[in-house]
């Protein structure tokens, strides 16, 4: 029984020299297959060494995540095409879309931002579109909006992931009847979230994708501490037993739609 951390980063246990322990906890729990999901020119060097390092266990992506966009994000975002060209590739453009929680308070400069996050979110939508490669969505906040800038940008859906979905079944219907699909994290465990259950049931358990994003966001038995890749069973278990399910097919849809999305 194999698992596949579809959302993680890393670059956090890098700094504090505590990755290989993280990673051998992962071997433990039978994570093999790590996405390293990129959020700015900081972490996207540091991804693609990790791929080259373990390679076939750390899978990486490269996108201008939209808490780091400002009006320098056409500079950024020129920084893609040396690592979309390189021997040891991305395998998804992200995680890229729009934050409108973590806006300034200052409406002015809160709206100039939010203008800013539409133009990177559809000029690396349009490069995920050159590389035919999947994208990675980061939604907070912001749905609706997203939704729009997808449709605009005409993308293959099949090759769309809300990741760490957290709205209701009903905007899993918009996604799921355009083709593309969510991916959840330990959010899942917490108790106020009945609406997460309802919304995974309505896309279909065989259609899962899991994720950590660790550091971030550990299941209910794990609150309060770090998280990391080693716990994405803990969801799978969770889910096995919220939906009266084998684990092992938990396993292993999970862990093969994972593999396709990202075209392993």
């Amino acid at each position: 029984m194999n698992w596949f951390d579809s959302h993680c980063h890393l670059n956090s246990f890098l700094k504090k020299g505590t990755l290989d322990h993280v990673l051998t906890n992962a071997d433990s729990e039978n994570v093999s297959k790590l996405t390293a999901v990129g959020t700015s020119r900081e972490d996207w060097p540091v991804y693609q060494e990790l791929s080259k390092k373990f390679n076939k266990k750390i899978f990486y992506s490269v996108g201008l995540h939209p808490c780091y966009v400002d009006e320098k994000f056409e500079e950024e975002i020129s920084l893609l095409n040396d690592f979309l060209i390189s021997n040891y590739k991305p395998v998804a453009v992200g995680e890229i879309g729009l934050d409108y929680f973590h806006l300034p308070k200052n409406e002015t400069q809160a709206c100039e931002l939010i203008e800013f996050q539409k133009a990177a979110f559809s000029q690396q939508l349009y490069i995920a579109k050159e590389y035919n490669l999947p994208v990675i969505i980061h939604s907070r906040g912001a749905f609706n909006d997203a939704l729009n800038i997808l449709d605009k940008a005409d993308v293959d859906w099949k090759k769309v992931i809300f990741h760490c979905f957290s709205e209701s079944k009903i905007e899993m219907r918009q996604l799921n009847e355009r083709g593309a699909r969510g991916s959840f994290t330990g959010i899942l465990t917490y108790k106020k979230n009945d609406h997460l259950r309802e919304a995974i049931i309505h896309q279909g358990i065989e259609n899962i994708i899991l994720e950590t994003d660790c550091p971030y966001l550990s299941p209910e038995t794990k609150r309060g501490l770090e998280n990391e890749p080693g716990n994405l069973p803990i969801i799978g278990y969770y889910l096995a037993r919220f939906i009266g399910c084998e684990i092992e097919k938990i396993a292993e849809w999970s862990y093969v739609n994972a593999m396709n999305f990202y075209d392993i």
